[in-house]
């Protein structure tokens, strides 16, 4: 036994093995604390909709989110509640019920680069000035429609022709980041652009809750309009809204929300 000639036993230094375990576990205590710093960082904050309700409706420059939604999709309730006879349509005296509208589909996706607060004619024009095309475009329909009573019958000139009259949207703008509906003016949606690769992955669809494939309900579906032909862009702007009721998480100002309450 060598004590060193001092009457005490020489300390013996730890193995490369000892002492690299050492500097390992160390390791792995510092990176589970950089992980629980990031959680606690990135965890999103509560957002109360009022309060987003507020904040949109200040929004009147452009400002780029993301979010995450669930919404309930428009379905029809029969699969053929109209039928050709003779040339003329008729109602289906016995039309296939639609399974799924009762209770609904439910469509939930992960939107990213999405624009609100933009300048909807002044966006569409900047487009049809880089396709070569005359900055022309001014916004809203393009088409009229028949004057009506408060009764819902058409008014007449007296030539006996409908009165027609500027087709108004479904919506009024409160700013250029949230609208209303101009019915009841008591449902708010943010109002937003997207780009075409703005879907993150596939969306996932959901019946009661549980998974199911879009070809089981696909037919059900209403069919949309196409509201952009009037743009004149062979790359249209697609100009969206979405109830916020139905936002689930929000991204903006370098911040990450989670949506609570209702507006």
């Amino acid at each position: 036994m060598d004590t060193g000639g001092c009457g005490h036993r020489r300390p013996q230094e730890k193995s490369w093995v000892v002492k690299n375990n050492y500097v390992f576990m160390l390791y792995i205590k510092y990176y589970y604390y950089l992980c629980g710093v990031n959680q606690l960082k990135f965890k999103p904050m509560e957002l109360q909709r009022t309060e987003l309700k507020r904040i949109l409706s200040g929004v009147n420059n452009p400002d780029m989110v993301s979010y995450t939604s669930l919404t309930k999709q428009d379905m029809n309730q029969y699969l053929d509640y109209w039928m050709m006879v003779d040339g003329h349509k008729k109602k289906n005296p016995n039309p296939t019920p639609n399974p799924y509208f009762e209770n609904g589909i439910w469509k939930q996706s992960k939107m990213y680069k999405v624009v609100t607060g933009f300048n909807y004619p002044n966006s569409v024009n900047n487009r049809l000035k880089k396709e070569g095309k005359e900055p022309d475009f001014v916004g809203g329909y393009q088409n009229q429609i028949p004057m009506r009573d408060i009764n819902g019958k058409v008014v007449l000139d007296e030539d006996k022709n409908p009165i027609m009259v500027d087709r108004l949207p479904w919506f009024e703008m409160i700013s250029k980041g949230l609208v209303t509906d101009r019915k009841t003016q008591s449902k708010f949606y943010m109002r937003y652009q997207i780009q075409p690769d703005s879907e993150i992955g596939q969306p996932e669809f959901l019946f009661n809750g549980n998974p199911i494939m879009k070809q089981l309900f696909e037919s059900y579906l209403t069919k949309s309009e196409n509201h952009y032909d009037n743009q004149g862009l062979e790359n249209p702007l697609l100009f969206l809204v979405c109830d916020l009721n139905n936002i689930l998480t929000l991204s903006m100002g370098g911040e990450k929300y989670e949506l609570v309450g209702t507006y």
